[in-house]
């Protein structure tokens, strides 16, 4: 089960692969975003913990890194299965385009009717994240 939202900006890929990167800029596009580490460089399977308010620290590792064109993490969820966040940046004519998409797969079984809730809650906050993202790469463009 996958959610995405994708927006299109005249921002270069560098200007929004140093958000991605350097996991400190998080903080600008993730609102509820309290702490972030990464035990290693930003490269696929290095692994970190994330701490979102009023939740409990999760870890996640890097499943895949291309500079300037996407990273996707992914969070195990104990007894529930995996959530991948993948965050693409692309090219759509002279725009360029910000994809943010979250799936979850479940483990030992299928999705159901309760996972749609879940991934929907998780994903409640994507559109804004990126409208966040792009509003402060603009600042140091």
């Amino acid at each position: 089960m996958k959610f995405s939202y994708e927006q299109e900006t005249d921002l270069t890929a560098a200007d929004i692969w140093q958000y991605y990167a350097n996991i400190d800029n998080w903080f600008a596009w993730e609102g509820d975003l309290e702490k972030v580490t990464l035990d290693g460089d930003f490269i696929q399977g290095t692994k970190g913990q994330m701490k979102l308010e009023g939740q409990p620290a999760m870890d996640f590792v890097l499943e895949s890194v291309t500079a300037n064109e996407e990273f996707t993490d992914r969070t195990p969820i104990p007894g529930m299965g995996d959530v991948y966040f993948t965050h693409q940046i692309g090219k759509k004519g002279a725009k360029t385009t910000i994809t943010h998409s979250v799936e979850f797969v479940p483990q030992n079984r299928e999705t159901n009717s309760a996972d749609l809730k879940f991934v929907a809650e998780i994903f409640a906050d994507v559109p804004e994240s990126i409208f966040a993202l792009e509003k402060a790469a603009r600042k140091n463009d």
